[in-house]
């Protein structure tokens, strides 16, 4: 899905963008007009929790997260390709435990609001759902393609 893709990007780019405003301008506000905007910090703070969720579904995109090799770069043949295929299965049943355990999370602190802003909590975890349903997408994706079309993760263009 192409709009995912440039849809995440754009919004890793705003929200870094937006942080460097926020940040900036209370670090101003300290320092020149002696004064600190109260909500910066906590504002901050929830836009670097979705900058890291839609960050972590484009490295998963991207096949940038780190990975273990030492055995995998050990055997060749098939026994390699089952051994990545597990790797990436490991993954995605991670990703589903905490795609669930992060959906309960955010349906139980919709009614807490953060102490500045006012702005639901539910806002701020619900990136980690949104998130692991993106990573989700991306890795069930790669592992298609690869396994199906027999290439190995090294062989990707």
């Amino acid at each position: 899905m192409v709009l995912l893709d440039r849809l995440a990007r754009n919004l890793v780019i705003l929200i870094l963008a937006a942080m460097v405003v926020i940040v900036a301008a209370n670090v101003f506000c300290r320092f020149a007009l002696q004064f600190s905007l109260y909500w910066a910090d906590e504002l901050a703070q929830i836009l670097l929790v979705w900058l890291t969720f839609i960050g972590a579904a484009l490295a998963v995109k991207d096949k940038s997260h780190y990975v273990l090799n030492f055995l995998t770069d050990r055997i060749s043949g098939a026994a390699q390709r089952y051994f990545k295929l597990m790797q990436q299965l490991i993954s995605i049943v991670s990703i589903l435990i905490l795609l669930y355990f992060s959906a309960i999370v955010t349906w139980d602190v919709r009614y807490w609001t953060m102490p500045a802003t006012e702005i639901s909590r539910a806002f701020v975890y619900m990136v980690c759902p949104i998130g692991c349903l993106m990573m989700l997408y991306y890795a069930v994706k790669i592992t298609l393609r690869d396994f199906k079309e027999g290439r190995s993760e090294d062989e990707n263009p």
